[in-house]
């Protein structure tokens, strides 16, 4: 059984956590941006070269494997979504990825969360956005490369947008958890 004043130790006004100043706990929001700022960077880098190199090798170059009967290195050209969906849409993807890229964007600035993994999160999904979205914007397809057997076809920027989400997920479920646990001992 908790006590009082253990319960009250216990409770948490989030607002204030957001706003904290401790820096023991929380990132400055020129921290943070920076993180968000060179996580985005880097994706976008990181996926720019690797489309840039796999395009320069030859058709018959390919598949190379790097794990025989599972993970392949091929080429394959994409004019729609995930998973092939919405083929030969490319303007009305190049319009979704903008809009996806402004809402990051607005996400980032207004939730304002002081949050180290939140902010590489949502670096790693704009950066593959914007990876994916230049892919289209210029050549009307995105080169995938990443084949793992009965699985699909995808790049780094796909990878990450994955990973970004992944990692939101994770945030969202220990909050609830943590806001669970705060309410249940008030």
């Amino acid at each position: 059984m908790i006590s009082d004043s253990t319960s009250k130790n216990l409770s948490v006004d989030l607002d204030s956590l957001r706003n904290s100043k401790n820096k023991n706990i929380f990132y400055s929001n020129k921290i943070l941006n920076f993180i968000f700022l060179i996580s985005t960077f880097l994706i976008l880098l990181f996926d720019q070269i690797t489309k840039y190199i796999i395009n320069l090798k030859p058709q018959n170059y390919f598949p190379l494997a790097l794990i025989p009967n599972f993970l392949y290195i091929t080429r394959v050209t994409n004019t729609g979504a995930s998973f092939g969906m919405f083929q030969n849409k490319t303007n009305i993807l190049i319009i979704v990825s903008v809009i996806a890229i402004i809402l990051i964007i607005v996400l980032k600035i207004k939730l304002n969360l002081k949050s180290f993994f939140y902010n590489i999160a949502l670096g790693f999904i704009l950066g593959g956005a914007i990876g994916n979205l230049i892919d289209r914007f210029l050549y009307g397809e995105v080169t995938d490369f990443i084949h793992v057997v009965y699985f699909a076809v995808f790049n780094i920027a796909d990878s990450f947008i994955v990973i970004g989400f992944g990692i939101i997920i994770i945030i969202l479920i220990k909050s609830y958890k943590n806001k669970n646990f705060f309410l249940k001992n008030n």
